[in-house]
């Protein structure tokens, strides 16, 4: 019985390669088309410093977000409960430091396990009891909604102390910022080094030198864009935080052995069934990571406003959330996506909403064009697919 093997450079390869770059770049060319648009729509006032740092904040708590909607997607299971969630941690969070006086550090770690906890309620019920992910979190969207309600009998509870809203509100600085960012770029950049050659060694790539420039180059920019808002007030205290989860769940999606469970589970169940995956067991950790983040999400939303607002805060926080990832490449028929693309995803959403507010244009026309964003999202993801399967 005769063996083929089908090398890396062999034509199926290298146009399935061709066709997965051309979507990972896609959306990056896109950002830089709105941004370039909106920047002469506005006179110059959409790429200032003070608005690009004001974008980039009003961004990341969907980024924020959209981390846990990608980890979910890809092992085909949705989330609708993250606004509500979200909402019943700020309201922990205000609870204990506005009316029982905690320290605000205890607060926040208080916040968090609470978020753990309704990500491990939601845990409980799809991988153990085997109920649909989009059954127990549309149930979760409404109870926790309503507890948040319950718990402050709708009222407002407010302000958190200062060393909360400073932290959410605040910049790092003009020169440690570009530190962390110069830092950043050197670290990314020798990571990458080592996993092209790396990739040589295994004859994934022909040359480790070409294939730096698809991932350095954008890496570079995004560093270079970084400085230029640095040089204005600094780079706001969330983005750090954002930066340090994104990157945190991008290491756990592709360099873990869990990280590979995540893909397998989505891309083939069956097929990782038989490979002795646990598919409960990955499916109920996924959700007990989503809960962290609602933890992490509600308190920087509740420290952003000051406050917690049981009734509002988060609302359709997890319709943009799925939204970003799906612009930003995740697909619907799991075993696909990357923590980066959903936050260009985020970026691009917020980058209408910002441009064409400084353009006063009204907030429908926003819900209009983000709408159309994402069904063309959904769109370009199913003819890839295709594409990719007709090469197979």
């Amino acid at each position: 019985m005769s063996l083929y093997v089908i090398k890396p450079t062999s034509p199926i390869v290298a146009t399935t390669r061709e066709r997965i770059n051309v979507r990972n770049y896609t959306l990056l060319i896109v950002v830089a088309i709105v941004f370039a648009t909106f920047q002469v729509l506005t006179d110059g006032l959409f790429l200032s410093q003070r608005n690009l740092g004001l974008l980039a904040l009003q961004t990341t708590i969907v980024g924020l977000a959209s981390i846990s909607a990608v980890m979910l997607i890809v092992t085909r299971n949705f989330d609708l409960s993250v606004g509500s969630a979200v909402a019943l941690v700020g309201v922990v969070l205000a609870s204990v430091t506005v009316k029982l006086g905690w320290n605000p550090w205890l607060g926040v770690a208080a916040a968090i396990a609470v978020g753990v906890v309704l990500g491990t309620w939601n845990a409980v019920w799809v991988a153990k009891v085997g109920v649909s992910s989009f059954i127990v979190t549309l149930a979760g969207m409404m109870i926790f909604r309503g507890v948040s309600l319950i718990v402050t009998d709708g009222a407002t509870v407010a302000p958190l102390p200062a060393t909360l809203t400073d932290l959410a509100a605040g910049y790092l600085g003009t020169g440690p910022s570009i530190a962390v960012v110069i830092a950043a770029l050197a670290a990314f950049s020798g990571f990458t080094i080592a996993s092209a050659r790396r990739a040589q060694r295994f004859g994934l790539v022909e040359s480790w030198q070409r294939s730096l420039a698809p991932t350095l180059v954008p890496a570079t920019l995004a560093a270079a864009l970084a400085v230029y808002v640095s040089l204005g007030e600094g780079i706001p205290y969330l983005i750090l935080v954002l930066a340090v989860f994104a990157t945190l769940a991008d290491v756990l999606m592709r360099r873990t052995r869990f990280g590979a469970q995540l893909y397998a589970v989505g891309g083939n169940p069956e097929a990782a069934r038989l490979a002795g995956i646990s598919l409960s067991r990955v499916v109920f950790i996924n959700f007990v990571i989503a809960g962290f983040f609602y933890g992490v999400t509600g308190v920087a939303l509740t420290a952003r406003v000051s406050g917690a607002i049981g009734g509002t805060a988060g609302l359709f926080l997890e319709l943009d959330a799925i939204a970003a990832a799906v612009i930003g490449g995740t697909s619907l028929a799991g075993g696909r996506g990357r923590v980066l693309g959903a936050l260009l995803g985020a970026t691009l959403m917020g980058a209408l909403n910002n441009g064409m507010s400084l353009m006063n244009i009204a907030t429908f026309y926003q819900q209009t064009a983000r709408g159309s964003v994402l069904l063309l999202a959904v769109a370009i993801d199913q003819l890839s697919r295709r594409g990719i399967e007709s090469t197979r």
